[in-house]
């Protein structure tokens, strides 16, 4: 039975099930099926497709790191030669493992309504015509009939904030034929799946897709990256997907309807190590490991037929009496896993969770790094580009900016450290300081094992607060702020409301003694709420905020007016769709929900909030669907006349993802920055929007790298315009900062 932590999100340990299973026999090498053989095959009662990430065939087959896979390899069925089919991406995997042939115009890892594949059959479509039932079961995915491109939403910008769920490892929204009511809501949380299983209710093609801490791959700030092959980091992370595995294939193995049929589990990985390929892909994406368990047929087998992507396509359609398509019809060159889902008779075995092992990753440490500016670069539109000073030679970014004044300012974020002697795959918080003359690091302290960052900034009276969040030692995001009281930046103790974990993105000040801080928390139940704490100049504390949204609800930025006027902004999710913004307002008494334009058919997401003179109140962020991608969103407040949505450009170039993270109001006019996916490069370029009375265009920025530009925060500081976010000249990534 599935466990119940299958139906939660997050990456913490899951309990081992215990359930029966015989002895690994003897593995025996499988008998080649003749070319062109197409009835090999047999008709199944269930098929199930679990994909995991990013690792090779030798990172996986006799790694201990992963003994559930390996224990299904040595009990079941292996293809010894499988291969990925696109050396482009993850994404791009996907949608050929669906579609049977690469697509020009899948060739990167961007939102779906960016890499379309229009009108075209694909295994959803050949599902649906044979009505065949079916489902795609995706971890962390908020509701059935989630329509957005990541899960927490807030998935793009600077330093990077990723996310649990990502369309770009499912694929089917990719195709626009599978753009129907029908078809999105057979896209449901995994929890469903327990569901299934128990009421016998069972597809007979399940599609399971883990989550990006629980897919062998990992995705700070969730969980740890994945560092690389076979260190202590990327063990971690292939203990934790493997138990997660085992729980799922038992989870199977152990429902009333498995042993009373004909059923399969194919379980592979979407990418591997280099481009070798086979089978019409070659180039592809690397040998990766791919297991066959059935209910009952083959044990201990092994199979070198080469394989691969198109070949788990055309052993899906052969199973389910599906017509072929594209290069799965190729049988000459592609042919179906025969061997490993023969039917052979043998009895049904309810597999065995194994154990999982423990692998710590290295405590972070900050040696001295070498120090230096970025290069000078040209200004534009009237912007000026500081040099900013780096740590070292890694990636060094930064997110927000603030300042007490002309000469005390600050912009945060994270870096990798390069040392030798560090460890270099930890991320850790990052911190420079203006003095009015010229921006230096300052080293801040990091309470992580493993990740610390920075995304939010509060400066007054010479004091500042960065919030951001941290991995604890269990690997549980926490929530962590860090405070520079005019000589040195400490960690303060605050609450931590969360049972699975809370995180902060935003912070605004009054005065030395009065600060706001918000962000979310997540409890027992896997549904995120929003979260606001508060500092008296004595103590930080909790007040409580609304939740609006049944499915989930998030804080992502705030603004402090006065004691009794601050505001915040972020999203709340019905749990049907479309999502929906998240106001926020508190009066010194209580935090009440705000009524603004609602989302229409769009998924609006807010991640910033500003005020201006005469009790106005901007707000910016994205707005999603699948036929507008992801445009650029500004609500603005004005006393007497209500909210409204401001009228902002089209993104330039026709590009259709754009999003704004960060607006400041100076001199009463009101500036947004974010950014937008250039459709001919695909680099993220800089757009920065200004308000001339009440009227937003686009404005010029400079733009010193050559690759992305991504502005993340900007704030008034003395009458000026301070932006700040990353660039990179096609290397590692360099903190930007600009004046104006």
């Amino acid at each position: 039975m599935l466990t119940a932590s299958l139906a939660l999100l997050g990456a913490t340990a899951l309990t081992t099930a215990a359930t029966s299973a015989s002895a690994s026999p003897t593995v025996r090498a499988a008998t080649t099926p003749s070319a062109g053989d197409t009835t090999s095959v047999p008709p199944l009662n269930h098929v199930f497709l679990i994909v995991e990430e990013n690792n090779g065939f030798q990172d996986i087959i006799g790694n201990p790191a992963a003994p559930n896979l390996n224990h299904l390899a040595s009990t079941f069925g292996l293809e010894t030669d499988y291969f990925g089919v696109s050396p482009c991406c993850s994404e791009s995997n996907y949608v050929q493992l669906l579609g049977g042939t690469s697509f020009a115009n899948v060739q990167s890892d961007d939102a779906y309504w960016k890499n379309t594949v229009p009108a075209t059959p694909n295994l959803i479509t050949q599902l649906n015509s044979a009505h065949v039932s079916w489902k795609a079961y995706l971890q962390s995915l908020p509701y059935a009939g989630y329509q957005g491109i990541c899960y927490p939403a807030k998935c793009n910008g600077a330093p990077d904030s990723d996310p649990l769920y990502v369309s770009k490892h499912d694929g089917i929204q990719n195709f626009t034929e599978n753009w129907t009511t029908a078809d999105w809501n057979r896209q449901v949380p995994i929890g469903q799946l327990h569901a299934d299983l128990a009421s016998g209710d069972v597809p007979r093609f399940g599609y399971i897709i883990p989550d990006e801490c629980h897919d062998m791959h990992g995705d700070p700030p969730y969980c740890v990256d994945s560092g690389n092959e076979g260190d202590p980091q990327n063990q971690h992370l292939t203990s934790v997907g493997d138990a997660y595995l085992g729980h799922l294939v038992s989870a199977i193995t152990g429902a009333s309807f498995w042993a009373k049929g004909n059923n399969a589990i194919i379980i592979t990985f979407d990418e591997g190590d280099d481009s070798s390929g086979c089978c019409d892909a070659n180039p592809g994406a690397g040998q990766v490991a791919t297991v066959v368990v059935t209910s009952h047929g083959p044990r201990g087998v092994q199979d070198a037929t080469p394989a691969n992507h198109y070949s788990t396509l055309s052993s899906i359609e052969h199973a389910l009496s599906l017509p072929c398509l594209n290069d799965a019809c190729d049988t000459a060159n592609v042919l179906p896993m025969s061997s490993l889902l023969a039917v052979t008779g043998s009895r049904a075995i309810a597999t065995t969770v194994q154990p999982q092992r423990n692998w710590p990753t290295p405590t972070p440490s900050q040696p001295a790094e070498s120090l230096s500016y970025t290069p000078p670069a040209p200004g534009a539109g009237g912007w000026t580009v500081q040099p900013a000073q780096l740590l070292g030679t890694n990636d060094n970014s930064l997110g927000a900016i603030a300042g007490s004044s002309p000469a005390d300012a600050w912009a945060v974020g994270d870096y990798l450290p390069d040392a030798d002697n560090s460890n270099q795959d930890a991320t850790l918080t990052f911190a420079e300081h203006y003095d009015g003359t010229a921006w230096t690091v300052v080293r801040t302290p990091n309470a992580g094992v493993n990740f610390n960052s920075f995304y939010g900034l509060a400066a007054k009276d010479g004091y500042a607060w960065a919030v951001g969040e941290y991995l604890n030692k269990a690997f549980q995001d926490r929530a962590l702020l860090e405070t520079w009281n005019g000589s040195a930046w400490s960690i303060a103790a605050i609450p931590q409301p969360g049972t699975r974990r809370d995180m902060l993105f935003g912070a605004s000040a009054l005065s030395k003694d009065n600060a706001w801080v918000v962000g979310d928390q997540e409890g027992k139940n896997g549904i995120f709420e929003t979260l606001a704490e508060h500092w008296d100049g004595t103590n930080w504390t909790v007040v409580p905020t609304p939740d609006p949204g049944g499915a989930g609800n998030h804080l992502y930025a705030v603004d402090a007016v006065s004691a009794d006027n601050v505001w915040a902004a972020g999203q709340a999710l019905t749990g049907s769709g479309p999502d929906q913004p998240l106001v926020e307002h508190w009066d010194g008494r209580s935090w009440s929900v705000v009524t603004i334009a609602g989302a229409g058919s769009q998924d609006l997401l807010l991640d910033a909030v500003t005020t201006g003179p005469g009790g106005q109140v901007w707000t910016a962020g994205e707005a999603d669907s699948p036929d507008g991608g992801g445009q650029p969103l500004i609500e603005h407040f004005t006393p007497g006349e209500g909210w409204q949505v401001a009228h902002v450009p089209a993104l330039p170039g026709g590009a259709n993802w754009g999003n704004l993270y960060g607006l400041a109001v100076n001199d009463g006019t009101a500036w947004a920055v974010g950014t937008y996916v250039d459709p001919g490069t695909d680099n993220n370029n800089e757009l920065v929007l200004r308000s001339d009375n009440g009227s937003w265009h686009v404005a010029t920025v400079a733009a010193p790298g050559s690759g992305s530009n991504l502005p993340g925060g900007i704030a008034t500081i003395g009458g000026h315009l301070w932006l700040t976010g990353v660039f990179d000249d096609g290397g590692s990534r360099l903190p930007l900062i600009e004046t104006r």
